[in-house]
């Protein structure tokens, strides 16, 4: 009897205590199916608020590459100074000064730096923010004619950064943006003179003309640098098209992309065509230009102070018309090798060939070595030999010594 109302008794407390139990666990589980929610609910947040994030620096990234797509002057224009030095400092421009000193020795008769020293050339860059949405650079050159002096103007334009629809434009006389070297100045050069290519076909010093220049990064399925260029300018070059008397204009295309081979080597493809007409008569005859430079760099990462190669060539094809029917075809071409093998020391070789505009049965042959010590970012020395075999006159061996120094922001060359 006893033992019976001890179960009676002990049972109702044990399935009150089992379902206490129950109770207990089946609220741990929600609580735990509520902290997994809320858990999850705060991944999904961090997860929304890293991609915004990523999203803003791919568009960030996306406007600084539209931004570095111009060929600007080596440094560009600081924010104006705040403060009350700011009142006497904000529209001063960047001004610099760069000496180009050269001896020669040569079998040129006709040179007139040959077997002398000179200062070739002193050029005084300006350059200064029109406001934040342009920027004004100035070179001018002072340079011997003869046994005189005289100050040209080499380049002077205004640069508008932003425009609708992307664009950039450049407007004044600069130089022409076909293929590469001839935009080098002198001091930018990795040679002491320019390609024969570019002298016979552009002249002396370049394809530099008063016009209009306006560029654009387009858009690709691969996510590669490219970059578009139309120019329309005066038709004043006297080697290829109509001189100096020449009022009408020449047109220009150029294409710009790079590719990353890896982390130490990059190549630069670059495609020019320019046309225009060659005669002061209005005649209709006209040139045709088209121009492919391929530019391959490489500089190790954890050398790049000491060592470094570039391989540069480029190639232009011109078509000439004379009269009805008769067209000239002429080409040039020159291809550099340069090899840094010390933190201030490079060694290059360069070979030229070149036929000219109106005629093309005249061809130069050219054969150059040369050694450049970098002193600093502003000033280097340059010794170089060249050999010229022409098939319509003597063949002409040089020896030239250059010095190349500036003061200012706008560096002698790049270091």
């Amino acid at each position: 009897m006893d033992r019976t109302l001890c179960i009676f008794i002990l049972l109702p407390l044990l399935l009150l205590t089992q379902i206490s139990f129950v109770q207990e666990i089946a609220a741990a589980e929600q609580d735990l199916s509520r902290e997994l929610r809320q858990l999850k609910d705060d991944l999904e947040k961090i997860r929304g608020q890293y991609e915004r994030e990523i999203e803003r620096l791919e568009k960030k990234i996306d406007e600084l590459s539209k931004e570095r797509h111009t060929e600007r002057v080596e440094e560009e224009t600081p924010a104006a100074p705040r403060g009350a030095y700011a009142g006497l400092t904000a529209f001063n421009p960047k001004i610099s000064v760069i000496g180009d000193f050269v001896g020669n020795i040569t079998e040129d008769e006709k040179d007139e730096l040959g077997d002398r020293f000179s200062v070739r050339e002193v050029e005084l860059a300006f350059s200064a923010s029109v406001d934040p949405y342009a920027r004004a650079d100035f070179f001018l050159a002072l340079e011997d004619e003869g046994d005189e002096r005289h100050l040209d103007l080499e380049e002077g334009h205004i640069t508008f950064l932003k425009l609708p629809l992307e664009l950039q434009a450049k407007v004044g006389k600069f130089r022409s943006r076909f293929g590469r070297a001839n935009l080098y100045h002198l001091h930018r050069m990795p040679w002491v003179d320019y390609p024969n290519m570019v002298v016979n076909f552009f002249g002396a010093e370049g394809m530099s003309e008063q016009g209009i220049s306006v560029n654009r990064l387009i858009p690709n399925p691969w996510d590669q640098f490219m970059e578009l260029t139309l120019e329309v300018f005066n038709n004043e070059n006297e080697e290829s098209f109509a001189g100096g008397e020449g009022d009408d204009l020449v047109y220009l295309a150029h294409l710009k992309s790079f590719f990353d081979f890896s982390q130490s080597s990059n190549f630069q493809l670059g495609l020019s065509y320019a046309t225009g007409p060659n005669d002061e008569g209005h005649g209709g005859t006209r040139t045709h230009m088209q121009g492919v430079d391929l530019t391959y760099r490489w500089r190790p990462k954890e050398q790049g102070l000491y060592r470094s190669l570039v391989f540069q060539n480029e190639a232009l094809f011109s078509q000439r018309d004379q009269d009805p029917g008769n067209v000239i075809h002429s080409l040039g071409l020159y291809s550099y090798l340069g090899y840094q093998f010390g933190r201030r020391w490079t060694a290059g070789l360069r070979y030229d060939y070149s036929e000219f505009p109106e005629d093309n049965d005249s061809r130069e042959n050219g054969y150059s070595g040369l050694l450049t010590f970098q002193q600093s970012e502003f000033a280097f020395w340059r010794l170089q030999y060249k050999r010229t075999e022409r098939n319509f006159d003597r063949d002409i061996d040089e020896l030239w010594l250059q010095c190349n120094f500036g003061i200012g922001p706008h560096r002698a060359h790049e270091y």
